[in-house]
């Protein structure tokens, strides 16, 4: 009955049969143990090794799931149920900081100094990225399973697809196209060789951009097969789903853009394939947006920084995204503008500096806001806040103030 994890240690009962003289059957109890330790799922394999003839094994090598119930729970949420702040980026002291008074074309080319640095970051084999990410993509309310990112929901780690068959099975999706980067596998690439066994790789390195896990998500195979190589705008996800997906692939594009030379996101949907174009900017821009960094992206960016030692820059900083393709592009960046922590817990305001809406993310029950100048004078109040506030003050700095019962916070913001 061992069957790679499963072993003696699981169960308990007799394995050695005899069919008494004149009779045709015979029974076995054998029962699980129930330990408190998470090992995860399992399967149990029965097999009949060294039958007498005449008897024959009618079903032999006979798979049954063991679900183990000792799986545990995250203290964040899932995309589907984000939660903000409780997670803390793993960047090293300083990993930005030669960003700062840069802007356009040398901000852009000093941070991809920084996420395809030669000296410091790596690339892994095809197959190692299973391993990475079923830690990066592991569902917070079940250690056992991953979190599909099309679908928005769980699948055990087992039922990762390794045939021609897809239905509930998950794969690795690229969520910029192979076809459309044009990246390709090689014969090394089939081998899970761990986290210590790793190619050099650099900005031209096009080929490793298969197998960056920043730009691979768990997927249910068969979506990952509907949705092919289409362009996101064109492809928006399977009917009925909430788009708690949407900002983590326009950041893992965006990111892909950055690293590898010959990469681009632009507007429309070009075709053909193979060309390294990628669409729809403005979709994936609105996605970034309103779909701002949760604690599940901060997590996956830290455990895939253990493999890479690179990171997604707009997970750890979204509002580069503005500075580069957005509303910013030709201002000076500093790393003061970033998206500040409010005093609230969860709720996080951005971007800081804006210019015509501010979004507010976060906020569990109904709030009302309110803009005050820098001495205090009230300038404005919105009722019944949900995801943003439109502005429409002349450029400086004012004083947002949140308020819901007994509970406020106040930030400073500066207007554009």
């Amino acid at each position: 009955m061992n069957n790679f994890g499963f072993n003696t240690s699981d169960f308990i009962g007799n394995l050695n049969l005899t069919i008494p003289a004149g009779q045709n059957t015979t029974t076995t109890t054998i029962n699980l143990v129930d330990d408190t330790n998470d090992e995860g799922d399992e399967v149990m394999q029965i097999r009949f090794l060294d039958l007498v003839e005449p008897i024959v094994a009618a079903n032999n090598r006979v798979e049954v799931r063991i679900v183990d119930n000792d799986f545990t729970v995250a203290p964040w949420g899932t995309p589907l149920e984000p939660t903000y702040n409780q997670v803390a980026s793993t960047q090293p002291v300083g990993y930005y900081d030669s960003l700062d008074g840069l802007a356009d074309t040398e901000l852009r080319d000093e941070l991809q100094a920084i996420i395809a640095d030669p000296e410091t970051v790596r690339a892994h084999t095809y197959a190692d990225v299973i391993d990475i990410l079923k830690e990066a993509d592991q569902n917070p309310e079940n250690s056992n399973e991953v979190w599909m990112v099309y679908t928005e929901a769980g699948r055990a780690k087992l039922d990762i697809q390794s045939g021609s068959d897809n239905e509930d099975k998950w794969n690795r999706e690229h969520t910029f196209p192979r076809s459309r980067g044009d990246f390709f596998s090689i014969e090394e690439d089939d081998i899970a060789d761990g986290i210590n066994v790793f190619w050099q790789t650099k900005a031209d390195s096009l080929r490793h951009g298969n197998s960056d896990a920043h730009a691979l998500r768990v997927a249910d195979a068969s979506e990952n097969s509907s949705r092919n190589n289409q362009h996101y705008g064109q492809y928006v996800g399977p009917t009925g789903t909430e788009g708690s997906f949407y900002g983590d692939v326009a950041r893992s594009v965006l990111f892909m853009e950055i690293r590898y030379n010959g990469l681009q996101v632009v507007n429309g949907f070009p075709e053909p394939t193979g060309t390294g174009l990628l669409g729809d900017l403005e979709t994936l821009l609105d996605w970034h947006r309103n779909d701002p960094p949760d604690d599940f992206e901060m997590n996956r960016n830290n455990v895939v920084y253990t493999w890479q030692q690179n990171r997604n820059p707009f997970i750890d900083q979204p509002l580069l995204v503005e500075y580069i393709w957005g509303d910013n592009v030709g201002d000076t960046w500093l790393q003061s503008l970033s998206v500040g922590e409010s005093g609230l817990d969860g709720v996080i305001v951005y971007p800081n500096p804006a210019k015509n809406r501010l979004y507010i993310k976060g906020l569990k029950s109904e709030y009302n806001a309110e803009i005050f100048s820098v001495d205090g004078r009230l300038l404005k109040r919105y009722n019944s806040v949900e995801d943003f506030i439109d502005l429409n003050f002349a450029s400086g700095i004012y004083l947002l103030k949140l308020n819901s019962g007994n509970q406020s916070l106040i930030e400073k913001i500066i207007v554009e």
